[in-house]
């Protein structure tokens, strides 16, 4: 089992009743414990969950992208 996040920062952001998201990073230096890896536990089982349930809120995990773009350059 991990070490066990401190969450107190995130009440903070909580409190503030808009949208906000996270990167893994973030969380990490805010919680003082890595992101937990299952999608699945952070959404329904962990501590994490509960408290943005106790502030009405949904958590939603989007997996870490790279973005490709075609550059045009013009001569």
């Amino acid at each position: 089992m991990g070490k066990k996040p401190n969450l107190v920062e995130l009440k903070n952001l909580f409190k503030h009743n808009k949208d906000f998201e996270l990167t893994d990073a973030q969380y990490e230096r805010k919680t003082g414990a890595p992101l937990p890896k299952d999608k699945y536990y952070i959404k329904a089982k962990s501590a994490l969950c509960k408290l943005a349930k106790e502030y009405n809120y949904n958590i939603e995990v989007i997996e870490k992208r790279v973005i490709f773009k075609k550059c045009l350059i013009e001569e």
